[in-house]
Order: C-alpha cells, then sequence, then structure tokens
C-alpha cells in the first residue's frame, strides 16, 4: 500500500462555493499510521522483539491492607530525591496485579511496604529485572536504588555523557 497521496481538487472545493466559482487547489496526504506501523516493526527488530517503554523507574506497592499512608510516603521520599515513582490510587490493590502491572510495563523496581515492613521503618527493593529482593531501611532507599543504577529525573543526559567517557577512556 502506499504512504501517501495527492492530486488536484478544484471541483471538491467549488461544491462548497458560489455556483459557477471554480478555485484552484491542490492537496497531498500522508498515511502516519502506516508510517508509524513501519517505525514500530523496526524498533521491534532493533530492541528484540519489544518496543514498551516504562514510563517510571519504581512502581511503590503494598503487601496488606489500609497501606495508603505509607506508600505515599515512601513516593514522597523517591520523588524528593528526583527518582520516578508511581503508586497505584486505589485502597488496597491486590500484590500479585501490581507486580503483574509493574511487569507489563517494563518498570525495573518496586519498592514493597507491608505492615512489619512499615512498623520497622523498612521496605523490600525488588529488582524485577535480576529478580532480587532485599529488605532496606527507608533511609537507605534512595542510595539502594541508586546503586542499582536509578537516575534521578533529568539527569540521564549526564547519565549517558558519563557512559560516553568511561567507553572513551577504557579504549
Amino acid at each position: 500500500g502506499s504512504i501517501g497521496g495527492g492530486g488536484r481538487y478544484d471541483t471538491l472545493v467549488s461544491m462548497f462555493q458560489e455556483a459557477g466559482k471554480v478555485t484552484p487547489c491542490v492537496g497531498v496526504s500522508v498515511g502516519i499510521e502506516r508510517v508509524f506501523t513501519l517505525m514500530e516493526e523496526r524498533l521491534r527488530q532493533e530492541q528484540g522483539g519489544s518496543i514498551k517503554q516504562p514510563n517510571v523507574k519504581v512502581l511503590v506497592a503494598q503487601a496488606g491492607d489500609n497501606m495508603m499512608i505509607e506508600r505515599m510516603k515512601v513516593s514522597q521520599l523517591l520523588w524528593d530525591a528526583k527518582i520516578s515513582a508511581e503508586f497505584n490510587q486505589q485502597e488496597n490493590p491486590k500484590l500479585k496485579f501490581e507486580i503483574t502491572n509493574a511487569l507489563d510495563r517494563d518498570i525495573p523496581f518496586m519498592v514493597i511496604i507491608g505492615e512489619d515492613e512499615a512498623k520497622e521503618n523498612k521496605c523490600k527493593v525488588k529488582d524485577l529485572k535480576a529478580r532480587t529482593e532485599e529488605t532496606v531501611d527507608q533511609d537507605q532507599l534512595v542510595s539502594t536504588l541508586r546503586s542499582k543504577g536509578v537516575i534521578p529525573v533529568g539527569c540521564e543526559f549526564a547519565a549517558e555523557m558519563l557512559v560516553a567517557e568511561k567507553d572513551k577512556i577504557s579504549t
């Protein structure tokens, strides 16, 4: 199929004007949907089948009920450190569905708060790519995530430059 077309439309425009008046007119169209389909297919091939891009680095979830305040506190802690994070705004979402959500959206990390963790001011950091989990103090949460490669929002370009400089030095 084609991705574009065009031509003269004198008579089409004349249909909407006074009788007998002719207005010279040309037009063009682009099948943007077809262009996007081709771009997506190329991206899939380059990335090994998936074009998912997570919109956050951390999903804050709960194990148990009535933990909305704790999820909000931990999310605020991450936001203050410029780490992109979000939490489900439902009152008591099931952890199983939260994990499925994070995996479907390709979110690399989860921070999980349960009743026991909340009492001890701790949380679990789940690395969904490495399939590991560790319990950390909440005051160590930001440094733990940064040690795992989570970059503050707005610093992605600087991080790419550091990687490029390291690559240059090692060659």
